[in-house]
């Protein structure tokens, strides 16, 4: 090889590198205005979101207690009609 053809290679090397490092030292694109405007959005609809989602999940366990509530209601007046229907099952029995 000659001295012309190692430097011409040697400067496509450099010249590679140069550029790799160049495109390797880029740091993030600048965040304007409009790039927080739209984040601070985004984050006020989740913030909507997530509220409406808890206020759907307290309807939904106060209407679960009230069904509780009412089948326990209604358990008791069941036992309480048994025990009746028991006693006078006995008092007929008995004659």
């Amino acid at each position: 090889m000659n001295v012309k053809g190692s430097i011409l290679k040697l400067s496509a090397v450099a010249l590679a590198l140069g550029l790799m490092a160049g495109c390797a030292h880029k740091g993030p694109p600048p965040v304007t205005a409009d790039d927080v405007a739209r984040a601070q959005s985004a984050a006020d609809a989740a913030m909507a979101a997530a509220t409406k989602a808890q206020n759907s999940a307290a309807a939904a366990e106060r209407t679960a207690n009230a069904a509780m509530n009412t089948a326990e209601d209604a358990k008791r007046a069941a036992d309480a009609c048994s025990e009746r229907c028991g006693r006078m099952t006995e008092k007929v029995m008995a004659k």
